[in-house]
């Protein structure tokens, strides 16, 4: 269910005074309009994760800057004066429920910014439409986590802030957004183990697991745009990725690097096979004839054309190095390579023209 509250506003001929706004001894003197606002209802647009109240928008801080950056009025939206004398002029009007950067569990905050231009002698209605400006952030543990990691909970910080994130928990916890690193807790110990750059009014939700080959974490998105959340499924290793593609280390799993058509990024996997066609893929159940290309997956464990990139050795240096008619000893090796994402080998996508690979 998605929510958004709106917040209309008016400027009417009203004369009062606050903080530095204009005082009645000046009203000959400038050309002036009044700010007045009330809130309106809900309608249903915005994210609510859970069954929360309705925030009390009396709480809402309300906060008026001018064109050049200065405090015009900030206070609690219900402390607010009836109306606001202003200047012609053009004016940020802010209201948010609280203070986004302090991480916490059943949190989600709400706000929304216009600007305003006020006119003298004029009234101008103005809305605001406040929706959820943090993020929030649940971690559904799978099994083989608990197994591999018994009962180490995750932290998740931004900066030296910060929430542990326990196995058994089931709420969310909210964030402002930006980057954000997720770390395993053991024994007092942290180690990072992923990032993600959190987007506002979106709640993530991360089925987290541990790898059964030992391979590096590989992860899936799937986007419920309806609700504004975002769903990814993560295995993990223990050991630190992230995912933009621009390095070895945050190298793309075959998985997310189908997403990137025409991009050039490095894509890590396990060596499966050879001989690769529209539909079939030779995983060493015979010896491999072509010295072209060589099949990646995510796992040793591939068995399907579609779990599979055939990985292009156009140059001659890569081709010597990478061969499995030359090179048998690279089965099941774990290799990082960098290529562009293309159809290659039919109809699938793969990876052309590797211009550097890095072996485990």
């Amino acid at each position: 269910m998605k929510k958004r509250l709106f917040v209309v506003g008016m400027i009417l001929p009203v004369v009062m005074t606050a903080c530095n706004l204009l005082s009645q001894e000046m009203l000959d003197e400038e050309r002036t309009g009044v700010l007045t606002l009330k809130m309106s209802r809900f309608s249903y647009d915005v994210p609510f994760t859970k069954a929360y109240a309705l925030p009390d928008t009396n709480a809402f801080i309300l906060t008026i800057k001018d064109s050049a950056g200065e405090l015009c009025f900030q206070g609690s939206y219900g402390d607010r004066p009836e109306a606001i004398l202003l200047k012609e002029g053009i004016y940020e009007v802010s209201v948010v429920s609280g203070d986004i950067a302090s991480p916490g569990f059943d949190n989600p905050q709400w706000g929304d910014t216009r600007n305003v231009d006020i006119v003298a002698d004029k009234v101008v209605p103005i809305c605001f439409e406040c929706t959820q400006i943090n993020c929030g952030v649940k971690i559904e543990f799978g099994s083989k986590y608990l197994s591999e990691f018994a009962a180490c909970p995750l932290t998740i910080s931004q900066g030296v802030a910060k929430v542990e994130y326990d196995t058994q928990e089931s709420r969310y916890a909210y964030f402002a957004p930006g980057e954000t690193l997720f770390s395993i807790l053991e024994q007092s110990a942290e180690t990072p183990i992923f990032t993600r750059i959190l987007k506002a009014g979106v709640n993530l939700v991360i089925s987290l697991d541990a790898s059964s080959n030992q391979g590096s974490p590989v992860f899936s998105v799937r986007v419920d745009t309806q609700a504004k959340t975002e769903r990814e499924s993560i295995i993990t290793d223990g050991s630190f990725f992230e995912e933009n593609g621009l390095s070895a280390r945050t190298a793309y799993s075959v998985e997310e690097a189908l997403k990137h058509e025409g991009d050039t990024v490095w894509v890590w996997g396990f060596v499966v096979g050879g001989d690769c066609s529209d539909t079939d893929v030779n995983f060493f159940t015979e010896p491999i004839a072509s010295t072209t290309h060589f099949a990646l997956a995510s796992s040793i464990d591939a068995l399907q054309r579609s779990d599979c990139m055939a990985v292009e050795l156009s140059k001659a240096a890569m081709r010597t190095a990478l061969n499995l008619v030359d090179n048998p000893s690279l089965k099941y090796k774990k290799i990082w390579v960098k290529g562009k994402i293309a159809n290659y080998m039919g109809s699938h996508l793969g990876v052309k023209s590797i211009i550097e690979y890095q072996l485990e």
